[in-house]
């Protein structure tokens, strides 16, 4: 980390807005980046956008609101950040994602950062499409009472067919095991599917399952979460980059006490293709 970065953030280490500044201003430094937006078509990024295992590099905003709860007379907010880095190791493709909640409203009361996810995966490109291999887990980064005080990790794969233009479908799948943390904390065990469904409409226009996902509770052996949810975005051109902005409602047919009935999502995305 650099002594600017550093000297930037020192009076604002728990503020989001302070690293999402410094990640655009990242990203809007290179100017081969405008270069290559003029080289992939805006339904090439739309494709590129929705999928997990795609090499885009990329910097999320989102508001993730939830106006209801299964069992519960409450509402919550958080401001969700994530990027998406592709990077060369040893002769192999890598995709790297981290995502940084930041909660402003909780039926707890509780506000400020949650638990840090990410994930490292290894692609590999195919006629087909693509699949890849690799790791993912959670940094106990949040506050008491939005933090699980462990730290995770586990296996990660996954597959994208895009041997069609119009639609994409596959799976991607994260596990998160507890292997270090607090001791009088609760074991963490959950498998994420996350089913890959994108329909382009044109004009940089699509249609996808958005951020859908199955959790299984291996420590509780029942399913923790099925959620499905309807993402609509379209890539536009602004200030000489490529954005993403979309919408997205979620609906959990999990009836759990305390599981999100309806989720609301909203945010912006800076596409950043490679030449």
């Amino acid at each position: 980390m650099s002594e600017d970065f550093r000297t930037h953030c020192q009076y604002r280490s728990t503020d989001l807005w302070c690293y999402l500044e410094v990640a655009l201003a990242v990203a809007l430094a290179f100017p081969a980046a405008a270069l290559a937006q003029e080289r992939v078509s805006n339904d090439e990024l739309a494709a590129q956008a929705t999928d997990p295992t795609a090499s885009l590099m990329s910097f999320q905003l989102n508001d993730w609101y939830t106006p209801r709860f299964h069992g519960l007379d409450d509402s919550a907010n958080q401001l969700v950040f994530r990027a998406a880095i592709p990077f060369s190791f040893a002769e192999t493709n890598h995709i790297f994602r981290i995502t940084q909640p930041y909660v402003t409203s909780s039926p707890s009361g509780a506000t400020g950062l949650a638990d840090t996810t990410v994930f490292d995966l290894m692609v590999f490109n195919q006629s087909w499409g693509r699949w890849g291999v690799g790791v993912s887990g959670t940094l106990p980064t949040g506050k008491d009472g939005l933090t699980t005080d462990k730290w995770t990790a586990g296996p990660a794969a996954g597959f994208v067919n895009s041997s069609n233009k119009t639609y994409s479908w596959g799976l991607f799948t994260q596990t998160f095991f507890s292997f270090a943390g607090k001791d009088s904390a609760a074991a963490v065990g959950l498998v994420n599917l996350q089913p890959i469904f994108s329909y382009q409409l044109g004009g940089g226009r699509s249609l996808s399952l958005g951020n859908s996902a199955f959790v299984y509770d291996t420590e509780k052996s029942r399913w923790a979460s099925l959620l499905v949810g309807v993402n609509y975005g379209q890539v536009i051109s602004f200030a000489g980059q490529q954005w993403r902005p979309n919408f997205e409602v979620n609906y959990d047919f999990r009836d759990l006490v305390g599981n999100q009935q309806w989720l609301v999502r909203a945010g912006i995305t800076l596409l950043v293709p490679a030449l």
